[in-house]
């Protein structure tokens, strides 16, 4: 084997171990895709529930979402449930669990954590939103 030969089938090695480590390390482009639209998701519905502890906090709760948002995949209207009083429930279908830096931590809000598949909350619009950040 030549030198120059050598030197190019080191090179291409490198090249492959740079971009394993860097799948490795940061998730393939479909795992971070899957991550931001969950996060859009939680975005959402913390939207909605902002929405709805702003209009109907001290009042009864609507029988269906005046303007609900979408699912960015399916494009389906998240579900929302009136359970009676002021307690409502929302529900939308994850790709992936919550990821681990966001599930624990002393500025990380635990409430909007989540599995992958299709999770709900509960909430009550007499009490306050919890932060979706």
């Amino acid at each position: 084997m030549s030198v120059s030969r050598a030197i190019a089938v080191t090179a291409i090695l490198i090249v492959v171990a740079v971009v394993v480590a860097a799948f490795v390390t940061i998730g393939s482009p479909k795992h971070a895709r899957a991550e931001a639209l969950d996060r859009q998701r939680v975005l959402d519905l913390g939207d909605t529930a902002t929405g709805l502890h702003e209009d109907y906090g001290a009042g009864p709760l609507p029988a269906a979402l005046p303007q609900p948002r979408h699912d960015p995949v399916s494009a389906k209207p998240y579900e929302y449930q009136r359970l009676g009083g002021n307690r409502y429930r929302l529900c939308a279908t994850f790709e992936l669990p919550t990821p681990p830096e966001q599930r624990a931590g002393p500025y990380v809000n635990t409430f909007w954590r989540h599995p992958a598949g299709r999770f709900c909350y509960t909430l009550d619009a007499g009490s306050r939103v919890e932060s979706t950040l």
